[in-house]
């Protein structure tokens, strides 16, 4: 078995808190993982997980070869890319990670264009509305929203887009409608969070004015499209981006409200980690997606 496979296994086993779980994520019989696992910490002589009952955790042999060859294994891999991007043709393997409501609008759109085009190169698309840990799952690059992008990572500005606050009519015929921040803590709020908390943090203001108002929700949910159907069937206001909802808008089924609050515009980058800089192959990806953004995005 390769060191870099060795490695991504004794990762994978670690990341998901046991044999079973990994096995899963590497696609894997329970019994190939064990039997692997046995026998690098019989060529190292060391045991480098602490097995209990519950749950399987690195030795401190375990974590030293870990953060020993982690950055090691990505140095090589990214030399890897540099030189088959000296091929004429692209080729090789991208997996991308974007968010649900900009994945299906936009990004598997252009994805399945960019497979058209180059039929050399195999991409893998996930859509999820949570932060995926870019390196330690093994992606190449993923599109984010957010003020700027980790120190850790490089990235690329993508577009940006206004963020309303938006309610049913018939919402604001029985509830009455906010005319300051601090008003949404007397209405009912539909929030997407992450984490699964009955909160979420909206920003308003801009510049000197910006402010961060936490508001409680009623109704939560891990899936940031369903605020949207939830405030269309006039159970409360939710905080999206203007996109999100101008269909909604457009027929009458949504209002915005707190116009007068609206804040700086949300920007999304396409980020990636700094081994991947050089790669030929996410450089004309990104590029090709930074087009096609321009060129099909609202005004």
């Amino acid at each position: 078995m390769r060191t870099d496979q060795e490695t991504a296994m004794l990762s994978a086993i670690v990341r998901h808190g046991g044999l079973s779980a990994a096995a899963r994520h590497l696609g894997l019989s329970v019994s190939v993982v064990a039997d692997r696992l046995a026998g690098l910490e019989k060529r190292l002589g060391v045991r480098l997980i602490a097995r209990t009952t519950r749950r399987q955790s690195l030795t401190e042999a375990g974590k030293l070869y870990l953060a020993e060859m982690e950055p090691i294994l990505a140095a090589i891999n990214a030399v890897e890319a540099r030189v088959r991007d000296l091929s004429s043709v692209p080729q090789g393997t991208l997996r991308i990670s974007a968010p649900l409501p900009v994945g299906r609008r936009w990004i598997a759109p252009f994805v399945g264009q960019f497979a058209t085009r180059y039929p050399d190169i195999r991409l893998q698309l996930l859509l999820e509305d949570r932060y995926v840990d870019i390196v330690g799952e093994g992606f190449d690059v993923a599109i984010r929203g957010g003020p700027a992008v980790e120190s850790e990572f490089s990235g690329r500005y993508l577009f940006s887009t206004r963020r309303v606050v938006v309610a049913s009519p018939d919402y604001v015929a029985r509830h009455g409608a906010p005319t300051r921040p601090e008003d949404l803590a007397a209405h009912t709020c539909l929030v997407f969070n992450g984490g699964g908390h009955f909160h979420a943090d909206w920003r308003f203001g801009r510049g000197e004015a910006e402010q961060m108002v936490r508001v409680s929700a009623r109704l939560a949910t891990t899936n940031s499209e369903l605020p949207v159907v939830w405030a269309a069937a006039g159970l409360g206001l939710t905080q999206k981006s203007l996109w999100e909802v101008q269909p909604q808008l457009d027929d009458g089924r949504l209002v915005t409200v707190l116009d007068a609050f609206e804040p700086d515009p949300a920007s999304f980058f396409a980020i990636h980690p700094v081994s991947r800089t050089q790669s030929r192959l996410l450089s004309l990806f990104v590029g090709e997606l930074s087009a096609y953004l321009r060129e099909n995005l609202p005004a």
